[in-house]
């Protein structure tokens, strides 16, 4: 099952017990629910809207997929009559990285036959806001985990869905880093705040979030002056992939214990991508 936590008056955040502990929110109003994002399995998924159908007696009016990444979005499919946002590039990452993704997944996984992916129909840029009985959503574009991330402020409660923008471990392999680190600064200047949903792991209190992007900073810091190195001294992979998680100040063990991966995937993105640019710089002075 997953597990369901309360966190305001009107907010709830279910977080997954089959991967990588993702979250969804709920937000209950007299004239529906916002869903934010889905869990990763169709059962768990099953479990938010049987919760919404019969304690809550209610329906869900719109969903909020925060990103195109599978996690996040598998579940859309079980709330047909729901309204879809997301991210204006999601559809394109939708067709092109996720829908393969699942057709592979099929084949080896039996749990997701029958989940069909569900297009964003609302689409935003940079800024959008969802009003519903009373609760007012602002939806800003928070890119670096992904190009299409977005983030969710529950203005009257003071909740942040920081999407994977905030997780145990700053995962920027399939997005940019620069990038995400001017989202973690951005998220900075957000309040009044009283919690922080995580797009991954623990909520986060108001007097907890500082640290904790001051850690997730440090780590993107640490992370890319050890690939600066590595390319300066002509390193390979051995010494690439030298730099262990936790000297950058995050435990091997955060997000179930994924963290290593995700910081080996982390160290190749990055290289591949300044090698790649330190080429094209080499070529232009070349035919200068």
């Amino acid at each position: 099952m997953a597990l369901r936590e309360r966190i305001s008056e009107h907010t709830y955040v279910f977080r997954s017990n089959m991967y990588a502990k993702v979250n969804a929110g709920l937000i209950h109003t007299p004239e529906g629910c916002i869903l934010i994002d889905t869990l990763p399995y169709p059962e768990e998924t099953q479990e938010i809207r049987h919760f919404v159908q019969r304690r809550l007696r209610s329906q869900v009016k719109y969903i909020i997929l925060t990103h195109s990444h599978a996690d996040h979005v598998y579940g859309a499919y079980l709330f047909p009559d729901a309204e879809i946002m997301g991210h204006l590039y999601s559809r394109k990452l939708l067709t092109t990285q996720t829908k393969p993704a699942l057709a592979k997944a099929r084949t080896v996984n039996p749990a997701l036959a029958d989940v069909r992916l569900v297009y964003p129909a609302l689409l935003m840029e940079q800024e959008a806001a969802i009003r519903l009985g009373g609760a007012t959503l602002i939806m800003r574009h928070a890119p670096g985990h992904a190009p299409d991330v977005i983030r969710v402020y529950y203005k009257e409660e003071k909740v942040l869905f920081a999407s994977d923008a905030m997780m145990p471990i700053p995962y920027f392999a399939h997005g940019n880093i620069q990038d995400l680190r001017r989202t973690l600064q951005e998220l900075y200047q957000v309040a009044p705040l009283e919690d922080l949903v995580q797009g991954h792991g623990d909520v986060l209190l108001r007097g907890e979030v500082k640290s904790v992007i001051e850690t997730y900073l440090h780590y993107l810091d640490c992370v890319e002056a050890h690939v600066d190195r590595v390319l300066a001294q002509g390193g390979g992979k051995k010494a690439l992939l030298s730099l262990d998680v936790e000297a950058c100040g995050i435990p091997r063990i955060a997000l179930e214990g994924l963290a290593t991966q995700l910081h080996q995937e982390n160290l190749v993105a990055l290289y591949l991508r300044k090698r790649k640019a330190r080429q094209k710089t080499s070529e232009k002075k070349a035919a200068a």
